[in-house]
Order: C-alpha cells, then sequence, then structure tokens
C-alpha cells in the first residue's frame, strides 16, 4: 500500500506540472458564468445539474491524465513496483482524488458565491444535507466519469480518433439516455449498459431537499458502476500494457 500511495503522490506532481487541467479549468468557470449569472435558482437540482456538468468533463480529464506519464518511464514504474496492476491501480486511485477535488471545487464556488453576493443565488438558505448531498452525488459522477475516459484513453484504445469518437459517443448517449429510452423504449433493453448518471441525477431534480436516502442509494449505484470500470480499466491496461 505504501508503494501504491507514493505512486499517487508522484502522479499529482506529475499532472500538476502538466498542466492538463488549465484548459478544463477555464471551461468550467464559463459554465460557471452561465449557470450562475441568473439568479435565483434551487439548490438541489442546480447541484444535480452541476453532477452532470462534472462527469462529463471528468471523461475528458479521464482521458488525459492517462497521458501524463511517457511509455518509458511507465515501463519504469512498472518495473520499480514489480506489478502491473499495482500501478494501474494507483491511476484509479489518482482518479478518485481528481474527483473528489473537482466535486469540492464545483460545490464550494456556488455556496462561497451564495454568501459573498448576500444570500442571493439560491432561492432558499444552504443546509449541511445540501453540501453533503451534492458532494456525494458531484463526487460520484465525476469518478464515473473520469473512469469512462480511461476505458477510451489512449493506454487501451491505439486508435486516438476510434477512442475520441467512443468517448464522446458514450459521454452524449449517458447524458440524454433518458430521452432516448422515451422516444425509443425498446432502447433501454440496449442502454442499460451505460453509465447511470442521467438516471440518478433525475432523483433529485424536482426535489426542494436532498434525502440523504436516496443520496446514499444513488451514490452506492453510481460507486458500483465506476469501481466496475476501474477494474475493467485496470485489467485491460494490464492486458495491453506496451502492445
Amino acid at each position: 500500500m505504501k508503494v501504491i500511495n507514493e505512486f499517487v503522490r508522484y502522479q499529482y506532481r506529475q499532472y500538476a506540472l502538466s498542466a492538463k487541467y488549465v484548459v478544463p479549468l477555464i471551461a468550467l468557470f464559463a459554465v460557471f458564468g452561465i449557470m450562475y449569472s441568473v439568479t435565483p435558482i434551487a439548490v438541489v437540482s442546480n447541484f444535480a445539474v452541476m453532477s452532470l456538468v462534472l462527469f462529463m468533463f471528468m471523461v475528458g480529464i479521464g482521458m488525459t491524465c492517462q497521458e501524463i506519464e511517457p511509455e518509458v518511464s511507465e515501463q519504469i514504474i512498472i518495473l520499480r513496483m514489480q506489478s502491473a496492476r499495482k500501478y494501474y491501480t494507483g491511476q484509479v486511485l489518482f482518479s478518485g482524488i481528481l474527483s473528489v477535488t473537482a466535486a469540492v471545487f464545483t460545490l464550494c464556488y456556488p455556496i462561497l458565491f451564495h454568501y459573498w453576493h448576500g444570500k442571493m443565488l439560491f432561492t432558499r438558505n444552504i443546509q449541511a444535507s445540501d453540501i453533503a448531498g451534492g458532494f456525494l452525488l458531484m463526487s460520484a459522477c465525476s469518478f464515473v466519469g473520469c473512469m469512462v475516459g480511461g476505458i477510451f484513453s489512449p493506454r487501451i484504445i491505439r486508435e486516438r480518433k476510434a477512442g475520441t469518437a467512443l468517448t464522446i459517443i458514450c459521454a452524449l448517449v449517458s447524458v440524454v439516455k433518458l430521452g432516448i429510452v422515451a422516444e425509443f423504449p425498446k432502447s433501454k433493453y440496449i442502454l442499460w449498459i451505460m453509465p447511470p448518471v442521467s438516471d440518478m441525477v433525475r432523483w433529485f431534480m424536482k426535489e426542494e431537499y436532498f434525502q440523504m436516502g436516496k443520496v446514499i442509494e444513488a451514490f452506492f449505484i453510481l460507486m458500483v458502476y465506476g469501481s466496475a470500470l476501474a477494474v475493467i480499466k485496470v485489467e485491460l491496461s494490464r492486458i495491453r500494457k506496451f502492445n
């Protein structure tokens, strides 16, 4: 475990130096500018929508953060760790840290904005359940997005154009899945395999307050799905490795 922890810290330093987070961060601020330009807005539905937004952003980050390590360096680190599985598990843990960081940032921005502007952003005061519910939902959606991006990363799908196309299709279908199923009911027998982010977010779109039972259930479903993708990612990466 110590080896993996050290590797995760190393990944953090490499990612910080790569500056791959700059463009997504600028884009996220642009989304903030649009989302919070009209006030007041409902707390729960806003946090739910931002969970979907984070899913989309983290899909892209999940792809790019797999490329911060040159292939030669990757080979050397795997030899030092004496386990390819440990190496790729460390990547998953680092993705989890990125997901939590993104969720905290996305949650703190509107809360600080709300109080900085005299509590004018939201239709009501923010409660502890809003912070807890928003954090869990955003973190889980972010992690699923990161894993989706990792599955289609160039380390697994060598043809970059194909990987990028599959990533975009998967992300978009995941977000609009409910609309597709409503229009073509039989598609549910195929689309069930897609990330359940829109399914979970729908639970909270018309809620005034987060019901923690529903939040924990949504968090559990999303994390089980994300963990399954993580296992697939680790095993595919281990098999594909430097082929």
